[in-house]
């Protein structure tokens, strides 16, 4: 700590800042001088939890975070020198952990799955798919609603009904990528490649090297940083949105997974066609089994489900195939050999609270070890109708919320997640699509305003 800090300050560092979630996923911050680090990481800083996300209370507020100095970084976006931590937060005693904190959730899950001796690493690749808007306009009260988008790429793609990996200058945002890739590099995130999707009104996709599951959820919320605020400095808009436009592409966050135990990958044997281990199909079995409630929490927007109607590659049932991008649960077809096997889950997108999605979902997987689900025969193009094996996804948030109100025990198990985190989660999701679904949209006046 005392390197750490004398460091710091002789490379001209003049704050320090640490950066939290509340329940939904939003960042918050608190800022302070580079010298008072050191309370810092011993006593930590209060703050009102129930004004961050709803995490308790008014009677009961006070809560602590103190920063993890393992995710030191320097912010790129302060004008004065400013290094950046993730928090954990504590009880206000300042030593015991908040349990319905959700980075100590997932630490408690990623502990847990160790524990039962099937993966000593547990590694996941995110890919993120956002669209990226010139201007982007929105008003809402009583008597007005409505919102304006507009993209240069209007134009640069007029004639092209796909705009998957389009080459400059119709791919209007490459350079503005590359410089946010750089960005994130420095932050000490890896990066496989950046590429034009295939929405046409400029979407894109920026796309990880794996990563250690403990890093995830933490590097997930750096990136939606890092993407939105370099796109704002450029005066752009960045939105992670599933469907911000009609009869366009939606964007996902697809999770690639593998767990490996003694240098060994898990999921891969050379006993299946598929090159699927035992414990791959269980695993895959769990998340198919629990999808729906999963839901909840991997596609916690109103917005998620005009998204997963099974257009534009994007699911809408949940079986597992090699190849299909219209399975929920799919083995890359160019993926071969133990080293590189795993399965990308195509379901989630980044509205969600990464962490909450990621406990969930290792949760979903083992419980469907631990009693060794059936994902059912790998389907080659989709299931039949009639075919109940495989769930279809929610229609909408409530059906979501009304599946996980029924199926929470794989999460509550052991006190992974609190059984009060998940009412508060139901309850604020609840009210948040009861306002919502309050306001007529403009699509309504259009149609019917004048009858």
């Amino acid at each position: 700590m005392q390197n750490l800090i004398k460091e710091l300050g002789e490379n001209g560092v003049e704050f320090a800042d640490i950066k939290l979630s509340d329940l939904e996923g939003r960042l918050h911050h608190i800022t302070f001088p580079l010298g008072r680090l050191e309370t810092a990481l011993t006593q930590g800083i209060g703050f009102d939890g129930s004004s961050l996300g709803g995490f308790r209370d008014a009677v009961e507020s006070d809560l602590i975070v103190k920063p993890d100095i393992t995710t030191v970084m320097i912010d790129p976006f302060y004008e004065r020198p400013t290094v950046s931590f993730y928090g954990d937060i504590y009880q206000p005693d300042g030593t015991t952990p908040f349990p319905a904190c959700p980075r100590n959730i997932l630490g408690r899950v990623l502990k847990l799955v160790r524990a039962k001796g099937i993966a000593d690493a547990i590694l996941i690749l995110p890919e993120f798919e956002f669209y990226v808007f010139d201007d982007a306009e929105f008003v809402l009260d009583k008597t007005s609603c409505g919102y304006t988008l507009s993209t240069c790429e209007e134009e640069s793609t007029l004639g092209i009904s796909n705009a998957y990996h389009i080459i400059p200058p119709a791919d209007t945002t490459a350079d503005l990528r590359s410089e946010i890739v750089s960005l994130i590099q420095d932050a000490g995130i890896e990066i496989k490649y950046h590429h034009h999707e295939v929405g046409r009104y400029a979407q894109v996709e920026i796309e990880t090297a794996f990563l250690k599951a403990e890093d995830t959820g933490d590097a997930i919320q750096t990136v939606k940083y890092i993407i939105k605020n370099h796109a704002a400095a450029e005066g752009l808009a960045a939105t992670f949105m599933p469907k911000p436009l009609p009869d366009e592409a939606g964007s996902g966050m697809h999770l690639h997974i593998q767990l490996w135990k003694n240098d060994k990958n898990v999921f891969a044997s050379n006993k299946d066609e598929n090159e699927l281990s035992e414990t791959a199909l269980a695993f895959m079995g769990g998340i198919i089994k629990h999808s729906r409630a999963l839901c909840a929490f991997t596609n916690p927007s109103t917005n998620s489900y005009l998204r997963l109607k099974g257009g534009m590659e994007a699911p809408s049932r949940v079986f597992h195939s090699r190849g299909n991008r219209k399975a929920a649960l799919r083995i890359p077809g160019y993926v071969r050999g133990a080293s590189d096997l795993r399965f990308e889950y195509r379901v989630p997108d980044a509205t969600t609270n990464p962490y909450l999605a990621l406990a969930g979902i290792l949760l979903a997987g083992l419980d469907g070890i631990n009693q060794n689900f059936d994902p059912g025969p790998l389907v080659a193009d989709l299931p039949q109708d009639d075919d109940n094996r495989f769930p279809r996804l929610p229609a909408n948030l409530t059906e979501a919320l009304a599946a996980l109100s029924t199926d929470s025990s794989f999460l509550t198990q052991q006190d992974m997640f609190p059984a009060g985190l998940i009412q508060k989660w139901i309850k604020t999701k609840e009210k948040e699509i009861e306002e919502i679904s309050s306001y007529p949209t403009p699509v309504e006046f259009v149609k019917y305003f004048s009858l």
